[in-house]
């Protein structure tokens, strides 16, 4: 019994279809100057540790979390909310240096946090 599927192949959706690979391809080719390369991997690990931290109730604005990062002094705020977008931040490095796996080892992780200074 061969596979009958529903629908035909039609000029226009034979059309399309390469309309779409030839999208792909040009994404695929397409690259990010190298010079950005760190400043957009900076941003986005602040709006990342700014959305993630304030989900789990941390008040601190993006423009906070940015201070924190590039190590400023912020008045007025509680040292806890500080201390958990240090951790935070701590924490995403500690990913990005990790070779890529198929598996995480949560041993050398909490080992890892275990050795954090307490601030």
């Amino acid at each position: 019994m061969s596979y009958q599927p529903q629908f035909t192949i039609t000029p226009a959706l034979l059309a399309r279809v390469e309309q779409i690979a030839a999208l792909r391809e040009r994404i695929l080719a397409g690259t990010v100057q190298v010079r950005w390369i760190p400043a957009l991997q900076k941003d986005t690990r602040t709006r990342n540790t700014h959305s993630s931290t304030a989900i789990e109730g941390n008040p601190l604005t993006l423009e906070q979390v940015r201070a924190v990062e590039e190590g400023r002094e912020i008045p007025a705020v509680a040292a806890r909310a500080k201390r958990e977008v240090v951790n935070y931040f701590a924490g995403l490095r500690f990913v990005e240096r990790m070779p890529p796996r198929k598996s995480f080892r949560t041993r050398k992780f909490c080992a890892c946090i275990k050795s954090w200074p307490a601030t």
